[in-house]
Parts: structure tokens; C-alpha cells; sequence
């Protein structure tokens, strides 16, 4: 027959057995809660075999018993106290200070006793007379040494304000160093370093850079850290052995920066296509790659880190539909693209911009189209869009589409060509503002070069006012080559990347 009554410490009501209508607890559960807190079990404490003590790795106090001369309040702070060299020495002295007094050895494996009776069991139980001989042991070892190799480490790092951001596994990866992966405590920059497994301690080259284009990539680096943009520095692992400058995980953006000595043809080194081919990397790894030249970032530092602002989408926003649209005069136009657009002003024939609260904020130009020496073909129904640029720090948003469509419901033409530099827009035509707006991608045109005097590489000069036909008439042989008689005036060259060419068809 069965009965219900009432769990004297949760309040439940529960069944059980007519013969068991005594029973005052649902499960054994209730029972312990309800006599610890009552106090009708448990055995308190004797406090006068107990002492408190004070832990000498991390200075918590704990309580221990006093026949025992345990020092340290856990496992966890036992592993770093066992991993700091004068410590891990103290205790190897201590030992063999016992053995000493006891065996008058300062090792067990020296005691002939021990040595035999060692043999004797291994060759029982694993048919074998040492250890090591054994691949359980062998394995065994391997990650005790791993272990305590990375507990050595800890304090160094620690002492280096670095953090190692994955668990140390091996020493070497085939014939090569394991790369990890770190976190500067100081800066917070993420990094990769092959030392760990050799037990040097890697060095954050954002807190301590090297020299080499130092000064350059600080300028980017302080660009990010102000406007809280997280990004890895000089890389080889995420390009497969090429090393990346800046990457910014968030964007998929990689950034260059280039030195002009460094990257130059003769001086640096680098050929045509070494910077096209940097590029191709990352776009295969899904990365955009921004390739920046030396004078731009000193010479145009604030329309550099205005077009880094408009990829990270820092920029202030401006809605192109509350704009209105006016022509622009040739010099308005003129200090507008020196003051905005990194190439400057351009030679045009038609400007239109966007004006905001009567502040011109955008602008595109058009021009005949060019041949390929650059001179114009004045086809009235064939242009060319030569520049489009915001004011710094701005994006205006819808502002392509609206110059765009407003040049050709004023000039009716039926092609438009225009030019994306591969260094500054990537190479995938897809994730260009021409794409979007019902350009066509048509080719990519080979890499181009400028000219730098030796003398001084700090200035770019276009290859156009260096062509054969005017160095032959400044009194060069004509049998040489443009490239022959620059080396001979003591030129170098830099190669960029190359161009996306672009068209749009109109009925």
C-alpha cells in the first residue's frame, strides 16, 4: 500500500511504502542537507592540529595540517614554483644532499644495488633492461621534457610581457621550426615567432622595430592602434612563407609598405612582376593586398590613411542623395584632386562634383578617350573616367552612381572606359566600386614602372618623360634602349602592379 508525505527539507510531496510511513526524506540528498544543517552529522575540525600558512608563489593564505610542511596552496602554483630556475636548483641540491648522507652518492643511478634491481624488473615485465627502450616510456619522456620546457619558459615570457596564444606541441615540424602564435601584453599585437622551441624568447617588433622601414610602418601602426584596429605585423606564415607587413584579420586586409630603395629594380632587387605576384598570393588566400609607396605616406600621408579609413570603414559618412550636383571648374577641380586623390590632378575635360552644405565633398572627371600613348581620340561618344575621389576622411555614400549617371544623361555617350590601380584596389574586379556599377572587366593590363634618381629615390617620375624619342634628342644614342640610357643617367625603376581596364556599354 503506498503512502504520501511531506520531505521535511525541500517541502515535496513524495510516495513510498505503508511499511516505511516513517521515512522523512524524498532521497538521501535531502537527508545530508537537512543533518548538515542541523548539525546532526559531520565531525568539526580540530584547529589545533591546523596552522594557516602563506602560499610562496602567489601570497594566498591556506590552511594546512601541521604535520605536514606543505609551502604552496595548489598544484597550479606548485608547477610555476617548480619551473623558476634557482627554485628547480634548491630542490635538485636538497636531493642530492639526501642521498648523499644517506648513500654517499648524490644519484640513485649510481648505486650498484639499484641499477641491477632496475634491469631486473624492466626485463620482467617489458623484456627489456632499460627504459628508454620501451615506446611507451620513450613517448612518456618526450612529453614530460615538453612539459617542462614550456613551465622554464613561462616566467620568461611573463617577465617579457608576452602570452603564447596555443599549446606548445613539438619542437620542430619536419625540418623546420614550429611556428607560434604570441600576444604582446604591453601593445596587445598578435605575432608568429619559429624560437619558442629553441627556448629563446621572441621579440614584439611593435614595441621594439627593426630598422628597415621602421619609421614607414609606424606610421600605419599608430594609424590602427588610434582607431582601435587589431592587426598582425610581418607575417610569413599566413602567405606561406612571404612575409606581409600588416594584416588586418577583421578586413582581410593585407598592407605594404614599400621603401622606394628597397623595392626599386637595380637597388632593391625587386623585378616587374614581384609586386603583381605578392598580390595574387593574397588574393588566393582571400586577402585584399594594398601595396603603398614610401613617398605617398611621406609626402601624402593624409590621403594614404584617408583611403585606409574608406577600407576600414572608419570614415565619416556623407548620403550622396543629399547632395547636389554642380560643374566644377578646371581649378576647383585642380585643388581638389591635389588635396584628395593620391595621383593628383589629372588632364580632363568635363568635372562634375557633389556639393554638401555648398562644400564640394566628391568629385569625377571624364576625358576623351586615350590611346596608348595618351593622347586623346575625340570620339564624341567614347570617354574616358579619369579620376573620382571624396574629400579626406569622407565616404559619400551613393556618390559614384549619382556623377556617374549624371554624366550620361548630359553627354549621351555610348562607351565609357576607366583605369583601377591594381596596388590600391586589389585584383579581384569583383570587389571594385566600377564592378558595382555595371562596369565591365575587360583585362589587366601589365605592370608599369616610374623612374627614380638615384640620387633621389623619395621622388617618382613618370616613364612618360622619359621616353626615347625626347632622351634621343637630348643627344642619348638611338641604338640604346630607353631602360640602357636611364642606367647610363643613373636611373633606377620601381614597378607597381599593374591596372583593371574597365568599360561600360550604353545604348
Amino acid at each position: 500500500m503506498k503512502i504520501e508525505l511531506e520531505c521535511q527539507e525541500c517541502k515535496n510531496i513524495f510516495s513510498t511504502e505503508f511499511k516505511h510511513r516513517d521515512k522523512k526524506f524524498c532521497n538521501r540528498k535531502c537527508y545530508f542537507s537537512f543533518s548538515k544543517k542541523n548539525k546532526l552529522i559531520g565531525k568539526k575540525k580540530d584547529d589545533s592540529v591546523r596552522e594557516k600558512r602563506i602560499c610562496l608563489q602567489c601570497g594566498n593564505e591556506f590552511t594546512e595540517r601541521i604535520k605536514y610542511e606543505r609551502k604552496i596552496c595548489s598544484q597550479e602554483c606548485r608547477d610555476i614554483w617548480n619551473s623558476n630556475p634557482s627554485n628547480k636548483e634548491e630542490r635538485i641540491k636538497k636531493s642530492k644532499d639526501a642521498l648523499l648522507e644517506k648513500y654517499g652518492v648524490d644519484s640513485l643511478y649510481k648505486l650498484e644495488e639499484f641499477q641491477k634491481k632496475s634491469k631486473e624488473n624492466f626485463y620482467k615485465k617489458y623484456d627489456v633492461d632499460h627504459p628508454m627502450l620501451v615506446p611507451l616510456f620513450k613517448q612518456k619522456l618526450k612529453d614530460k621534457v615538453r612539459k617542462n620546457h614550456i613551465l622554464d619558459l613561462i616566467p620568461k615570457l611573463e617577465v617579457n610581457n608576452l602570452k603564447l596564444l596555443e599549446e606548445y606541441t613539438l619542437n620542430k615540424n619536419g625540418n623546420t621550426s614550429k611556428p607560434y602564435s604570441f600576444q604582446c601584453l604591453k601593445c596587445d599585437n598578435i605575432f608568429t615567432s619559429t624560437l619558442l622551441g629553441s627556448g629563446k624568447i621572441p621579440i614584439c617588433r611593435k614595441c621594439y622595430p627593426i630598422t628597415k622601414n621602421s619609421k614607414l610602418e609606424e606610421i600605419i601602426k599608430d594609424f590602427l592602434n588610434n582607431n582601435g584596429i587589431k592587426h598582425i605585423d610581418n607575417n610569413r606564415t599566413i602567405l606561406n612563407g612571404c612575409e606581409i607587413d600588416i594584416y588586418v584579420p577583421e578586413f582581410n586586409l593585407g598592407i605594404e609598405v614599400n621603401g622606394n630603395y628597397f623595392h626599386s629594380e637595380l637597388n632593391g632587387e625587386k623585378d616587374k612582376k614581384y609586386h603583381l605576384n605578392k598580390t595574387i598570393i593574397s588574393n588566393d588566400k582571400n586577402i585584399k593586398l594594398i601595396q603603398i609607396f614610401e613617398d605617398e605616406i611621406l609626402q601624402k600621408k593624409e590621403i594614404t590613411l584617408s583611403r585606409l579609413s574608406s577600407l576600414l570603414n572608419i570614415n565619416s559618412k556623407i548620403y550622396g542623395r543629399k547632395c547636389i550636383i554642380r560643374e566644377v571648374s578646371k581649378k576647383t577641380s585642380k585643388d581638389f584632386l591635389n588635396e584628395n586623390h593620391i595621383q593628383g590632378d589629372s588632364i580632363d575635360m568635363f568635372r562634375y562634383g557633389l556639393y554638401y552644405n555648398d562644400v564640394l565633398v566628391s568629385l569625377m572627371t571624364f576625358g576623351f578617350k586615350r590611346n596608348v600613348l595618351g593622347n586623346k581620340e575625340k570620339t564624341i561618344d567614347e570617354y574616358e573616367l579619369v579620376r573620382f575621389c571624396n574629400i579626406k576622411q569622407t565616404n559619400v555614400i551613393g556618390g559614384f552612381s549619382k556623377l556617374l549617371n549624371f554624366f550620361i544623361k548630359s553627354k549621351l555617350p555610348k562607351k565609357i572606359i576607366t583605369y583601377a590601380d591594381i596596388r590600391w584596389s586589389g585584383i579581384n574586379p569583383e570587389k571594385t566600386v566600377y564592378f558595382k556599377n555595371n562596369f565591365k572587366f575587360i583585362e589587366s593590363t601589365p605592370p608599369n614602372y616610374w623612374y627614380v634618381d638615384t640620387k633621389n629615390f623619395m621622388r617618382r617620375h613618370h616613364r612618360f618623360t622619359y621616353r626615347k624619342d625626347v632622351l634621343v634628342k637630348e643627344g642619348f644614342s638611338k641604338d640604346k634602349t630607353e631602360w640602357e640610357i636611364m642606367k647610363e643617367k643613373k636611373f633606377d625603376r620601381i614597378w607597381d602592379c599593374g591596372s583593371m581596364k574597365f568599360e561600360l556599354i550604353l545604348n
